[in-house]
């Protein structure tokens, strides 16, 4: 009875021990938790409401760079912590700079893009392939200084996902075959810098015509103003109040609205460029942020129209005040509600 006792407790005391063991395996991270990691690394190391800009993730195809930016973007989104900018934005840029959502981008152009759109910080990637797996690296670039404030490498899973998202193919020849002929593609009727219609300059070209306009055309230099913002509107900014290109329009009707529903409004920015009429156009207003920015890009910094070295206005608010960009560097935002405050007004339209 003594030896079957013993050999009893060894049997449960060996078997529980080996329950007990922890697996040496440790648990694969799919690419979609990776992602979900790197974006929560992200959020540690950026403080919170920095305007961010989801650039390109250098990668074998545009298929996995799409899904890597796409899926990245709308956790930051919900997430709350960061102002992702709107990557549509992107596009007219890419078109400038001739770069691709999958292809090299170094960090002096991704901080230049960056600056275009007045993000705090980008975000690139790359994807590299070590033996049997790949590497996807995600890293956080100061726009100012230009430095790395968060990089997070994780291996990624050589499986079925993985090859479904790469199978798109190389890049380049991916671009080549998506390319419409030279002889399909209609030339611009404008250049970046040209005369417009109504004797101003283009500023921006959207490379079509959606929405009834493809051009932005800033007003002659003879027309410009130094006027105070819309203080009478203060509290618009939960009112459709936007910064995005193409929607200094919007955000001009939404300042002469409240001018109507409230009084006041005379003389002041929006109210100036609302009113304005030049060569018989009376169809501008008061640029956006985003649209200001592509003045002070597309003009202002190659010496074209007459700028000054100072504040412009833009019809962009938020949560202070209305938005005004420094030209003397073209990244010093601020905000301003108090109506004695007095800066530069030049207006736009959109054709």
């Amino acid at each position: 009875m003594e030896l079957k006792s013993l050999f009893l407790l060894f049997f449960l005391l060996y078997f529980s021990g080996c329950a007990a063991a922890p697996s040496s395996v440790s648990k694969e991270l799919s690419l979609d938790e990776i992602i979900q990691q790197t974006a929560e690394k992200i959020e540690e190391r950026l403080e919170h409401g920095t305007m961010v800009a989801l650039i390109n993730v250098s990668s074998p195809s545009d298929r996995f760079s799409e899904y890597v930016l796409t899926y990245l973007e709308s956790i930051l989104v919900n997430n709350g912590k960061l102002i992702v900018l709107d990557r549509s934005n992107l596009d007219k840029i890419r078109q400038e700079l001739g770069f691709q959502l999958s292809g090299e981008v170094n960090d002096e152009s991704a901080k230049a893009i960056g600056k275009m759109l007045g993000a705090g910080a980008i975000i690139t990637g790359t994807l590299i392939n070590v033996g049997d797996s790949y590497r996807l690296t995600l890293k956080a670039i100061n726009v100012e200084t230009a430095t790395v404030i968060a990089s997070y490498p994780a291996d990624i899973p050589n499986n079925n996902r993985l090859r479904a998202l790469l199978a798109s193919g190389n890049t380049a020849t991916a671009t080549a075959n998506r390319q419409t002929p030279a002889s399909a593609q209609p030339a611009p009727a404008y250049k970046i810098g040209d005369a417009g219609p109504a004797g101003g300059l283009i500023f921006y070209d959207k490379g079509n015509s959606t929405g009834g306009w493809r051009y932005l055309e800033a007003a002659p230099a003879s027309t410009e103003w130094t006027a105070p913002g819309s203080t009478t509107s203060v509290g618009i900014w939960n009112n459709g109040i936007t910064r995005r290109v193409g929607d200094g329009k919007e955000n001009t009707k939404i300042f002469m609205n409240a001018f109507q529903q409230r009084g006041g409004g005379i003389n002041t920015a929006a109210w100036l460029c609302d009113n304005l009429v030049v060569n018989g156009f009376d169809d501008w207003f008061l640029p956006s942020l985003d649209e200001v920015l592509y003045i002070y890009n597309n003009l202002y910094s190659k010496g074209i129209g007459d700028f000054k070295n100072t504040n412009y206005w833009s019809s962009t608010w938020d949560n202070h005040g209305q938005v005004y960009i420094n030209f003397s560097n073209g990244l010093d935002r601020g905000t301003i509600s108090y109506e004695e405050y007095r800066y530069q007004v030049r207006a736009v339209r959109r054709f």
